[in-house]
């Protein structure tokens, strides 16, 4: 089978965009080949929609289903890219959010910013003896793991005490630098990521609950470059989040499966 497909670097989180029309049911597995066989070393793959380009609602659904932010802000430069170029902003539709993503585009820096779906919830699960908090988001979770070195020991022991869940992530923070480790269901990888836009909200609302109303920037430094997030705070609740960062994206490739 030949695949088309276009690299996309959001930050350092490589992702295949593919080209080529895969039925659902065999996504997981071309997904993991390509991960596995492309030179560009993938870290994440997303099936863009037929005709998605001329789409009022262009659509890109992730290799299992769930939702990823950096991939949203890469398929929407794509998206402006094919159009000739010069849009400021476009909205899109995901796998794993309930409702169109807006993305603002920075084209003269290279940059993209996406109203990410806001936390659904935050519980707190017990690992190893310590108290370690989940967010909930839309098609993802993640675990949040202050003062704590990457480990992948500790990340399974993570992932056996959350919930179910199509992504699950784990967040190795060490002050303002944060090391994502992913998992996702479907096709039973777990990469450790160069970026992670979703964990990077999850993280900027963690923090942002406890502050006053008003507007609150972060950034944090990810092996594979900075992301920021901002976040609109009213009466103790997040009324909107946005996180971005830089987009590359390269000419269209192919490779046989």
């Amino acid at each position: 089978m030949r695949i088309r497909y276009i690299p996309a670097d959001p930050a350092g989180n490589l992702t295949a965009l593919t080209l080529t029309q895969v039925r659902p049911e065999e996504r997981a597995v071309v997904a993991a080949q390509m991960m596995a066989r492309c030179p560009e070393g993938f870290e994440q793959v997303g099936f863009i929609g037929e005709h998605a380009a001329e789409a009022a609602l262009p659509r890109l659904d992730m290799m299992g289903g769930e939702f990823c932010g950096n991939a949203a802000r890469a398929f929407a430069c794509w998206v402006d890219r094919q159009r000739g170029g010069g849009e400021s902003s476009l909205s899109i539709s995901i796998s794993g959010a309930c409702q169109p993503v807006a993305v603002e585009l920075d084209a003269a820096h290279g940059k993209a910013y996406a109203q990410m779906p806001i936390p659904i919830g935050l519980e707190e699960i017990r690992v190893m003896g310590r108290t370690v908090p989940v967010v909930h988001m839309e098609g993802i979770d993640h675990a949040l793991m202050p003062d704590c070195a990457p480990s992948q020991e500790l990340a399974q022991a993570v992932w056996k005490a959350m919930p179910a869940q199509d992504a699950q992530g784990v967040m190795f923070i060490q002050n303002t630098t944060m090391t994502p480790l992913v998992y996702v269901a479907a096709t039973g990888t777990r990469v450790w990521e160069s970026s992670c836009g979703s964990g990077t909200v999850a993280l900027a609302w963690y923090l942002a609950r406890k502050l006053a109303d008003g507007e609150h920037g972060f950034a944090f430094d990810e092996p594979g470059g900075r992301l920021e997030a901002r976040g609109a705070m009213r009466m103790g609740r997040a009324v909107r989040i946005v996180m971005g960062g830089s987009v590359l994206l390269g000419e269209e490739r192919e490779i046989e499966l």
